[in-house]
């Protein structure tokens, strides 16, 4: 039974000693018909190195912007440059009086290279003859 329980507590602090990887998102505005609204600085966690995390960035008057991160790397025998490659996926979600509608944006770090990178999505939500025309844009660091 002290094995069992000894093993179990070895297993759990090894889980909770891994390394996080971290996106940190700043800078979140969202701008329609020249009005600039900001959102919130948020992270995606990533226990270990590779993985995805869910996170809101921005939820005011009706519209809200969702992001999945997805954070990975490469194995490649044939090319160095992608084997030490670092990808960052993001799927944004914008939600707005009931209509959808999603970008899907792929980041790639190689190697030394800094990695900050800035994202800038324009969504056209059409109802009708109105057409709502809205950016987002945001800052991203992987740590």
């Amino acid at each position: 039974m002290k094995s069992t329980l000894t093993a179990l507590l070895i297993s759990a602090f090894a889980f909770t000693a891994q390394a996080q990887t971290q996106f940190n998102i700043t800078n979140v505005t969202v701008t329609e018909k020249g009005v600039v609204k900001t959102g919130s600085d948020v992270s995606a966690e990533v226990v270990g190195s590779e993985g995805e995390d869910r996170l809101v960035m921005f939820d005011q008057d009706g519209l809200r912007v969702k992001a999945q991160a997805r954070i990975h790397t490469h194995n490649s025998a044939r090319s160095s440059i992608k084997d030490g490659a670092v990808y960052v996926t993001f799927v944004i979600h914008l939600k707005v009086d009931g209509d959808k509608d999603k970008r899907e944006v792929q980041k790639t770090f190689y190697g030394e290279q800094e990695r900050k990178t800035h994202f800038k999505e324009k969504f056209t939500i059409k109802k009708g003859i109105n057409v709502r025309v809205i950016t987002v844009e945001f800052d991203g660091v992987l740590n």
